[in-house]
């Protein structure tokens, strides 16, 4: 387990973070929510520059819209944590935390991702500021792995999140019995890429895919992805469009790469700066647990072990090597948005009023 420092040094713009940068007379505060296996909220936080035992005011809503004007609790500033009981979560809502130090208020913070029984990779988009200083609302839109095995403990969290629609990117070769289980008032289907991993799985037991097999097999799939796939991507951003569906959560197998290239779009035409897109990018290697694609995952051979590896892990080259298949197709990534997935400064707009407070 990282120690405090390091993890709020690796995972800023990443779990749920703000940094305020006020005049000289307030700090600056640092602070991430994450949720236990519990279900219990812990929040974290560093104060900059350091002030001994001063209270930390936590204030605590349902509603990110909206938050009490007393802190529904206060503790003090040398215990860089806090712990916030939701283990009976007798309300089912999602909790929002606003953090005050000396005057500075922090932004609104939740948990990011969420602790599921064979969902992989499910997260909150929500958070992240733009370039212009506004910020993506929590709670609107989500991305994941895929919901094939889901578990009755997974549904009633999912239920939890009001989700209308699901938009499944997963590839084309994904069969009927595979579709998703869980039923809400939009389940859209959006096959991107021609074949998937639920294809290769065998394959890897079988030792007939290797570590180099995996690395261009993936770079294919961007390939392919970015030279055949756009009038579905516009597609997906035409459903994005509509408030009337949200909340949304969009998911391929294993939330990476489908669905990790729509979200690099996504939030580029909602102006985030590239190093958080990036960011957003290589978390996936957190929300993937290998043990849950292969029995005995770990007791496989070590060139199955690696093949699996490539598979599963976020690599900042496969999206670079992605974005380099878009300027060779049209010129700029700008312009591959705009031409191929019809992403005008209307829809731009659109998805801006929609997404950002």
């Amino acid at each position: 387990m990282l120690d405090l420092k390091m993890k709020l040094k690796l995972l800023v713009y990443i779990v749920g973070l703000t940094t305020l940068y006020n005049c000289s007379s307030k700090p600056s505060i640092t602070a991430l929510c994450e949720m236990d296996r519990n279900g219990n909220y812990i929040l974290r936080w560093e104060i900059y520059p350091e002030i001994d035992n001063v209270p930390v005011e936590i204030f605590i809503s349902d509603n990110d819209s909206l938050f009490p004007s007393i802190p529904n609790m206060t503790v003090n500033s040398n215990d860089y944590i806090a712990m916030i009981d939701n283990s009976s979560k007798t309300s089912g809502k999602r909790k929002y935390f606003r953090i005050k130090v000396a005057g500075a208020m922090s932004d609104i913070i939740t948990n990011r991702f969420f602790e599921l029984d064979s969902i992989q990779n499910f997260r909150d988009i929500g958070g992240y500021t733009t370039n212009d200083n506004r910020n993506i609302r929590w709670g609107r839109l989500f991305r994941s792995g895929s919901f094939s095995r889901m578990t009755p403990h997974d549904s009633t969290e999912i239920d939890n999140l009001g989700i209308k629609t699901i938009i499944d990117l997963r590839s084309e070769d994904v069969k009927r019995k595979r579709l998703d289980r869980y039923n809400c008032k939009n389940n859209i289907r959006i096959p991107i890429s021609m074949k998937g991993y639920s294809s290769i799985s065998q394959k890897v037991l079988d030792g007939k895919f290797l570590r180099g097999d995996a690395i261009i097999y993936t770079q294919d799939t961007y390939k392919d992805m970015v030279n055949n796939f756009a009038k579905e991507y516009a597609s997906f951003f035409d459903y994005l469009c509509d408030e009337k569906n949200y909340p949304i959560v969009f998911h391929c197998y294993l939330g990476k790469d489908q669905t990790g290239l729509a979200t690099y779009f996504l939030l580029r035409a909602l102006d985030v700066p590239l190093d958080v897109i990036e960011d957003d990018y290589m978390i996936s290697g957190i929300g993937i647990d290998r043990t849950k694609l292969i029995k005995d995952a770990d007791s496989l051979s070590e060139s199955r072990q690696e093949a699996l590896t490539m598979l599963t892990k976020t690599d900042l080259t496969y999206l670079k090597y992605g974005i380099s298949c878009i300027r060779e197709k049209s010129g700029s990534v700008d312009d591959y948005m705009l031409n191929e997935l019809k992403l005008t400064p209307e829809k731009r707009k659109k998805l801006r009023d929609i997404l950002l407070h």
